[in-house]
């Protein structure tokens, strides 16, 4: 590999490596705002300038690759790159009030303050003062559709947002129209961002507060909000993500792009729009039994007294449910899976399968089988098994699914439904149990491709809901004697 030098630190890197990516690895972070690690790099804003020893000009850092090693001489520096002298720093200033001529400086009322480069890159490269004497352009609020807003009076013209379209959900709703001083983006006639299935990754693209989403915008002030890592079940491969929240309440999804997968820079708007799910309303649901508020004392009772049991776990749980779930089988022969949900594939590039079930093989590597339901049904038909215990969720599971699982519930002596929220299926059952949902409780998936992507609490779940482990530890637990 090659060898170059940043500030004088020697390190080496692959060949074709941008230099921008090498100062990474050495913990310099340099300025940008039209780079992005997913598009292609086009050197629009000029904030990447960095000194190159031996080049007269400024090179932009973000399409300035390392150059392979000599053959002669393989040991030898091949480049010597300059972050921190005088004329960076004067590019950078200078580059920052440019972007700020027309800028109309509306922070305190913009959605973007608090996460804002512009503001950021501001403070440490900027001037602090501004030679604009003009009256600055003004253009008026526009909806690209019923999702994003766009506020051009804001943009800096970074094209993120349009490669986007072009590159990756391939629509190309955005463009760049006029020139000079009349420069914006905007659409297409007659499009709007609507059609596009991955519209709200055009929000999180922005440095600055440009393009804004319409169910987030004036809603929550980013300093308030918490970020804890979690992952999407409503993605095939469970993208992970942050979940913003503030006063036990979600407030919005973001993508959390993971070091070496670029699959995981961006979500689909299913999975951004998912989070009002996973906001319980209402009153907190109790435990049933037969119908009415029961004990747990009297579930444990029916349970161990019913006869042989068989589980079956919907493979959109985690995998310590599953392992805890299985302790409620008679035998590992009687733990089986649910769920058929699919996942259409719009971009194959950033979703490799269409089965909607991420945690299928999860639940696989802890003995269940899945497509073995309608056996499940001959042995409780036949008295062979009398309790089945039912992890699931109404909204990855088919109706001709349902139907099945209905069957087998009223065929059992006794069923057991566990579900964050009641559904016509878990009500159907003797005994019902309520569970946290995953924006309440940590736990671990292995999606498809066989990554394992773990997701933290992130709510407080109310009194008398339980994780999935704390229910079974209470279910298997010996009644104590008189």
């Amino acid at each position: 590999m090659p060898t170059i030098k940043i500030n004088d630190v020697a390190l080496s890197v692959n060949p074709g490596t941008l230099v921008l990516d090498a100062c990474r690895t050495v913990g310099i972070d340099i300025p940008h705002y039209c780079y992005h690690p997913a598009l292609t790099p086009v050197a629009t804003c000029r904030m990447c300038l960095v000194e190159i020893k031996g080049q007269p000009k400024l090179a932009t850092s973000c399409t300035t690759t390392v150059p392979p090693a000599p053959k002669d001489n393989p040991d030898a520096v091949v480049m010597e790159v300059f972050t921190n002298t005088p004329a960076v720093a004067d590019a950078r200033a200078g580059v920052m009030e440019f972007l700020l001529i027309n800028h109309p400086l509306d922070c305190p009322i913009c959605d973007q303050a608090g996460e804002c480069k512009l503001q950021d890159y501001s403070y440490h490269y900027g001037s602090g003062d501004s030679r604009m004497g003009e009256v600055k352009r003004r253009y008026r609020y526009e909806d690209l559709g019923a999702k994003i807003v766009i506020d051009k009076n804001r943009c800096i013209h970074c094209t993120r947002c349009v490669r986007f379209t072009r590159e990756i959900s391939g629509g190309g709703e955005l463009t760049v129209a006029s020139r000079g001083s009349h420069l914006e983006v905007t659409t297409f006639t007659g499009k709007s961002m609507d059609q596009n299935p991955f519209a709200g990754n055009v929000v999180d693209l922005c440095p600055v507060g440009a393009l804004t989403s319409r169910d987030f915008r004036f809603r929550k002030r980013v300093w308030y909000l918490k970020s804890v890592p979690s992952i999407s079940r409503h993605s095939a491969l469970g993208n992970p993500i942050w979940i913003d929240h503030e006063g036990n309440r979600i407030h919005r999804f973001r993508p959390r792009p993971l070091v070496g997968k670029e699959t995981t820079h961006f979500i689909s708007d299913e999975e951004r729009y998912a989070y009002t799910r996973y906001n319980r309303t209402g009153l907190a649901p109790v435990a049933q039994l037969n119908g009415a508020p029961g004990s747990m004392d009297a579930i444990r009772e029916a349970l161990q007294s019913a006869g042989p049991a068989a589980v079956i776990g919907q493979g959109t749980f985690g995998c310590d449910a599953a392992q805890r779930l299985g302790e409620l089988a008679t035998s590992a022969e009687l733990r089986y899976g649910s769920g058929d949900r699919t996942v259409a594939v719009v971009l194959p590039k950033y979703q490799t399968s269409s089965d909607g079930i991420l945690n299928r093989r999860g639940f696989e590597e802890r003995g269940f089988r899945f497509g073995d339901l309608e056996d499940l049904l001959g042995k409780v038909e036949r008295g062979e098994v009398k309790a089945v215990v039912l992890l699931h969720d109404a909204a990855f599971t088919s109706a001709g699914e349902t139907a099945l699982l209905s069957r087998i519930l009223k065929a059992a002596a006794f069923s057991l439904a566990m579900e964050c929220e009641p559904s016509g299926l878990g009500r159907a059952a003797t005994a019902w149990l309520p569970i946290t949902n995953c924006a309440e409780e940590s736990d671990f998936i292995v999606n498809h491709d066989g990554d394992l992507r773990r997701y933290q609490k992130a709510l407080q779940p109310p009194k008398g809901v339980r994780t999935v482990p704390a229910w079974v530890k209470d279910l298997v637990a010996v009644p104590a004697t008189v």
